[in-house]
C-alpha cells in the first residue's frame, strides 16, 4: 500500500486530485481542521502506526485514527497530552513538560499505562473496547486500541433526542455486566456519562474511557476530576467514600438524563433541597419499578443507594432475577480429572488445591497446583471463583485472578492452573 496516497481522514480511500475515493473529503478540508498541538497527519509511530485525522482532542490526551502498518487495519491511537502541564518541544513530536509539572507528568504517565492495562485485562470482554498495545515515545504514553464503527451515546441523542426504556435497557445490561466484573476486582471506572457510552449497533455498548479508574479498597485517596452532572457528593473530595455505589450514582443519572431528556441537579445542589423530578413523572410510561431503581440508584448519600450491581440489577429487571437457580456442570478436559464432569448446583462450594480436606484433592507431585488453590462457590444463582493466594495462579478464560478477588464465571468460561483445565458448562 502506498500510505502517501492514503486518506488521512477515513483511511480507507486513495487520494486522486486531492479527493479521497471513499469517503469524497478534500486533503486540505481535513488538514484546516487539525488542531496545531498534534501530531503530524502522516506521522508514523513507533515504525507501525500512520497518524491519520484527530477524532478526540480533550484535556488530557489526544485520540487519533491510524492506520496499523503491521494488521492492515484501522485502529486508535490515544496519546497522553495533558494540554496545561505540557507543549510540543519546537516543530516536532516531542512532548516537554511544563517548567514546574515535571513530577506531575510522571505520576500522569504511571496513571496512563494503569488506564491501558486495566483496559488490556478485559480484552475479549465484548462489553470494553480492545485495547491492542501501550508504548512509549516522543516522551509522552500511548495506547493502540480497536477502531469502533458507531457512536456515543451523547451523539446519539444529540440526533436523535430522548431513548426509550425499551431500548436503553439492552444497553444498561451490558453495562451492569461489566461494572460487575470491575467491581469485583476492586475498581471502580469513577466516569460513567453519554459520552462514554459507544454504541456499535441497536442492542451492543461499550463503555469507554478507563482514566479515571482506581481501587476503592486500598485507603488512599482520589483525584476530584468529573463531570458534575453525573457525579455523586463523594467524588468532590479526595476522602469521599467511593465504592461501587459510587458507579451505580452515574449510570442512574445517565439513564434519567437518556430516558427524560433532562439532567438532574448536581450532586452538591441537591444536599439542602433535593429538587430532582421524579422520573416517573417525566417519563410517564416508564415502569414503575425502573422508575423508583433508578432514583434510588441517584440518591444523594451513598448509604441510601444500591451497594451492588446486582442489587440494582434486581430491582431493574427483576422478571430476569425469578427463574430459579440453574446447575452448572465442570467437565474436566485435561490433567488429574480429564474426562470427568462435576455437577454445581445452588448452596454448592467446592474447594481445589492438594490439601486433602479440599473436595477436589490433586496428587502430592501435581505441577502447579498449590495446597489450597482456588475455590467454586455457587451464590443468588450464579457461580463465583476466588484463588486462594496460589503460587502460580488461577487463569479464567485466560485472564490471571487477583487473589482474593471474587469473579463471575459464565457457561464456556475455562478455568486453569498448572496441567489441570476445566470448561463450564
Amino acid at each position: 500500500m502506498n500510505l502517501q496516497n492514503l486518506c488521512t481522514n477515513c483511511l480507507l480511500g486513495t487520494l486522486e486530485n486531492g479527493i479521497c475515493t471513499y469517503c469524497h473529503k478534500s486533503v486540505h478540508e481535513s488538514a484546516a481542521k487539525r488542531p496545531a498541538v498534534c501530531l503530524p497527519e502522516r506521522y508514523l509511530l513507533a515504525s507501525r502506526y500512520y497518524v491519520g485525522k484527530v477524532i478526540g482532542n480533550g484535556g488530557f490526551g489526544i485520540t487519533y485514527l491510524t492506520w496499523d502498518c503491521m494488521q492492515q487495519k484501522r485502529v486508535i491511537v490515544k496519546e497522553l497530552f495533558p494540554r496545561l502541564d505540557v507543549q510540543r518541544a519546537g516543530t516536532g513530536p516531542l512532548v516537554k513538560a511544563v517548567k514546574g509539572q515535571e513530577e506531575y507528568f510522571e505520576k500522569l504517565k504511571q496513571r496512563f499505562r494503569e488506564e491501558a492495562t486495566i483496559l488490556a485485562s478485559f480484552r475479549k470482554e465484548p462489553a470494553v473496547v480492545d485495547v491492542y498495545q501501550l508504548l512509549e515515545e516522543n516522551n509522552t504514553v500511548y495506547y493502540s486500541m480497536e477502531y469502533l464503527s458507531g457512536i456515543d451515546l451523547r451523539t446519539y441523542m444529540e440526533q436523535n433526542g430522548k431513548v426509550n426504556w425499551t431500548q436503553l435497557s439492552e444497553y444498561v445490561r451490558k453495562l451492569l455486566y461489566i461494572l460487575k466484573i470491575l467491581h469485583g476486582q476492586g475498581l471502580i471506572h469513577r466516569d460513567i456519562s453519554p459520552d462514554n457510552i459507544f454504541l456499535t449497533s441497536t442492542t451492543e455498548a461499550k463503555l469507554i474511557d478507563f482514566g479515571s479508574v482506581r481501587c476503592y479498597n486500598n485507603g488512599q485517596g482520589f483525584t476530584t476530576i468529573l463531570k458534575q452532572a453525573y457525579a455523586p457528593i463523594e467524588q468532590y473530595f479526595s476522602n469521599g467514600n467511593q465504592g461501587p455505589w459510587t458507579d451505580i450514582y452515574s449510570l442512574s443519572v445517565t439513564i434519567y438524563h437518556v430516558l427524560s431528556g433532562q439532567r438532574p441537579p448536581k450532586a452538591p445542589d441537591r444536599i439542602k433541597r433535593d429538587g430532582a423530578i421524579f422520573i416517573g413523572e417525566l417519563c410517564p410510561d416508564l415502569p414503575g419499578h425502573v422508575a423508583r431503581a433508578i432514583m434510588k440508584g441517584m440518591s444523594v448519600r451513598g448509604e441510601d443507594r444500591f451497594q451492588s450491581t446486582e442489587a440494582l440489577a434486581a430491582e431493574l429487571f427483576p422478571k430476569e432475577q425469578t427463574s430459579g437457580p440453574r446447575p452448572y456442570c465442570l467437565r474436566a478436559v485435561s490433567g488429574f480429572y480429564k474426562g470427568r464432569k462435576f455437577k454445581i448446583s445452588s448452596g454448592t462450594v467446592v474447594t481445589f488445591g492438594r490439601d486433602s480436606r479440599c473436595d477436589m484433592v490433586y496428587p502430592p507431585d501435581s505441577p502447579g497446583v498449590s495446597r489450597r488453590q482456588c475455590v467454586i462457590s455457587y451464590e443468588r444463582g450464579g457461580l463465583l471463583i476466588v484463588d486462594e493466594h496460589s503460587t502460580y495462579g488461577t487463569m479464567v478464560s485466560g485472564y490471571r485472578l487477583q487473589p482474593d478477588t471474587r469473579y463471575e464465571l459464565r457457561s464456556g468460561d475455562t478455568i486453569t492452573f498448572g496441567n489441570e483445565g476445566y470448561v463450564l458448562e
